[in-house]
């Protein structure tokens, strides 16, 4: 792996023959692209030191980790190198190699610290971070033992808001067209999404997108054997009703725009199980994206008007996201040309849920726990893969951070 060649740390004895760890080898791409980002900081402080100005004023503050982590990268390097200096020095008396020796250590064991917070500012943020997000579940193969485990994934992250304090509402549950199982009396479930309406969810909960696969005998199997399913979890991004021009809603050229004219609106009677209104007024409503075939339909609420306007940020979610991958698998494309970085799509199969050995394995990241029960619950466990996830995020985000500065270093040197 790339980065794991990055992540190599350099080994040295001291005066005494004991072995201490050195600096982490930091790409040099990843290096000269932190300092030029430092300079432009300090030249863009100056300017408004003599001349404020509010946009080069957000500009510096967004320069800003890079450049404190920067300077605590090098402070440390610099400390450690004088004091190993000190070490070689057979002038040194052996009262001051000892504290030097105990400050080379000390100082050592926080360079990783420091390391993995220099590459993680130079990773540009997402565009969706502070939002909130929608969580849409569906089954996919399996049959009906794949719309019972919708119904499992659904509670889990309900479970799992509530532990966490993220403020969560049901926004669509489609089990109409299968309601229950003939021979379990569980329900199949062939739609769910979930608002998390607390700023900052779509950055926790992102990493959850994917095919989430299920291995148990159904409660509908006579004769004891496993099978195998799956789940496919989307995660969009959730927009406010008004974008303003904040979010460009009505800006062409903005991902979050969407041109009246390329929607087609159905409005049809709410269906399925339950309530006075369903099946008695025209209160469901069907938006459909013509250039890219994207259905939204939405019928939980009584009144049309909100239906309406859930389903218009249903779509305008989908649509964002889906604009948004476009261009993230052009630039994988482009990568894997170059030096051959890939990433994962949605379609990827992302975790395993084994009933039999109650593990549950996160494909990506390759964090397996023994812990399946406190998974569905929401637990703490569910924490652990999930960070298990951002962490190997983190090291495909730098490893395509290298890649484009490889890329950059090659066209400019065949101009």
């Amino acid at each position: 792996m790339r980065l794991r060649q990055d992540l190599r740390f350099s080994a040295h004895f001291d005066s005494r023959g004991e072995l201490y760890q050195a600096a982490p080898k930091i790409s040099s791409s990843l290096l000269g692209r932190a300092k030029a980002i430092a300079a432009e900081h300090d030249k863009l402080t100056r300017q408004i030191q003599i001349e404020y100005n509010g946009q080069i004023a957000r500009k510096v503050g967004e320069l800003s980790p890079v450049t404190n982590a920067l300077k605590e990268w090098e402070t440390a390097n610099k400390s450690v190198a004088e004091l190993r200096q000190l070490l070689q020095d057979p002038s040194t008396d052996a009262e001051l190699r000892s504290l030097a020796t105990e400050e080379i250590e000390q100082s050592s064991s926080h360079l990783p610290t420091l390391f993995n917070a220099l590459q993680s500012s130079l990773i540009p943020p997402d565009p969706f971070t502070t939002l909130p997000c929608l969580l849409e579940i569906r089954p996919g193969a399996g049959g009906s033992e794949a719309g019972i485990f919708v119904g499992d994934l659904l509670r889990m992250y309900e479970a799992f808001c509530k532990r966490r304090s993220l403020h969560s509402t049901l926004v669509k549950l489609d089990s109409s067209s299968a309601s229950k199982s003939s021979k379990s009396n569980l329900e199949e479930i062939q739609e769910a999404i979930l608002e998390i309406a607390t700023p900052g969810a779509y950055e926790i909960l992102k990493c959850e997108a994917g095919v989430h696969r299920v291995q148990r005998v159904p409660a509908t199997e006579t004769q004891g054997r496993t099978h195998t399913s799956a789940v496919s979890v989307l995660v969009l991004p959730s927009f406010p009703d008004q974008g303003g021009e904040e979010l460009g809603f009505d800006d062409p050229n903005s991902d979050y725009y969407i041109s009246p004219s390329d929607v087609r609106t159905d409005v049809m009677r709410a269906r399925g199980a339950g309530g006075q209104h369903v099946n008695t007024t025209d209160s469901a409503i069907r938006l459909t994206h013509i250039p890219t075939s994207t259905v939204v339909a939405i019928q939980d609420a009584r009144s049309q008007h909100k239906n309406r306007q859930k389903a218009w940020q249903v779509l305008r979610a989908k649509i964002a996201q889906m604009r948004r991958e476009a261009r993230e698998e052009e630039k994988a494309r482009l990568r894997v040309s170059v030096v051959g970085v890939a990433r994962m799509g949605r379609g990827d199969k992302v975790r395993t849920y084994n009933w039999g050995q109650q593990r549950v394995t996160d494909h990506r990241s390759g964090c397996t726990v023994n812990s399946l029960d406190d998974v569905l619950e929401g637990g703490e466990t569910l924490d652990e893969v999930m960070e298990s996830v951002r962490a190997w995020q983190r090291e495909r985000d730098v490893e395509a951070l290298i890649a484009d500065e490889e890329a950059a270093a090659k066209r400019e040197r065949g101009k």
